[in-house]
């Protein structure tokens, strides 16, 4: 296995069907090419499907913060560098910026991953020796992490979402990024019109398999920010938060 270098760099296309009706790339659409550049990066130096077949292992993001500071429109060109840290109580954490054609910082991610055991469905806290750890010692950089939660006795039920065909992924449940499409489709038009997302959150707590069935709450914890959670079979199966700005 090669030595991973400290950084991965990669750039992206919005392209049209990555737009809403206002042209701006839409959250979920910035949330694959974070996940993209980490998989191109971790396949680089070799930690593939072949790996995690062999190791019984799958890597699961365990919870996420993305900020923007200026939406991005369709067909501009951005460039995202991603570095990953070491793991550290079970967590790899991975800090991805998108710059955008002037080389300005228009949004950051900060994503947390788990390594599970794919048999047990456990979190490994020491990982295979092919693994060897070999992201940055440290990363000294983090977004907020705590997300406001409302009481389940003020959140409103609207509606529940199926883990559909062109939600899943080949690990054959929902895909973490298709949760963000599921929170944006639940709030209304009018939203949208009023403002942009500046900081989206989310916490996954129970994969939802291929077909599964959710249904989804809401509640606003602020002026500008709405709290979701999911719901599967009486158990939480994730937390959301989309705060809005001008």
């Amino acid at each position: 296995m090669s030595e991973a270098p400290a950084t991965w760099t990669e750039s992206f296309i919005v392209y049209r069907h990555d737009g809403d009706h206002h042209g701006n790339a839409k959250p979920g659409a910035l949330l694959r090419y974070g996940q993209q550049i980490a998989t191109t990066h971790a396949e680089a130096v070799g930690l593939n499907d072949e790996l995690y077949a062999a190791t019984h292992t799958a890597y699961v993001l365990a919870k996420l913060a993305l900020h923007v500071v200026r939406t991005p429109h369709v067909d501009e060109k951005l460039t995202l560098v991603t570095q990953p840290e070491r793991c550290k109580r079970a967590v790899n954490k991975r800090i991805t910026r998108y710059y955008d054609a002037a080389g300005q910082e228009v949004a950051v991610l900060d994503s947390r991953w788990v390594l599970i055991d794919t048999d047990k469905r456990l979190i490994l806290r020491k990982h295979p020796e092919q693994f060897n750890d070999q992201w940055a010692e440290d990363v000294p950089f983090e977004l907020p992490m705590r997300m406001t939660k409302a009481d389940p006795g003020d959140c409103r039920p609207v509606g529940e979402f199926t883990a559909t065909y062109s939600r899943c992924d080949m690990n054959g449940h929902m895909n973490n990024t298709r949760y963000a499409d599921v929170l944006c489709d639940a709030l209304p038009w009018e939203v949208w019109d009023k403002g942009e997302v500046r900081d989206l959150m989310i916490y996954y707590h129970w994969e939802i398999p291929q077909g599964g069935r959710c249904a989804l709450y809401t509640a606003r914890t602020g002026e500008s920010t709405y709290y979701f959670y999911g719901e599967r079979e009486g158990k939480s199966s994730f937390e959301a938060s989309l705060t809005f700005g001008e």
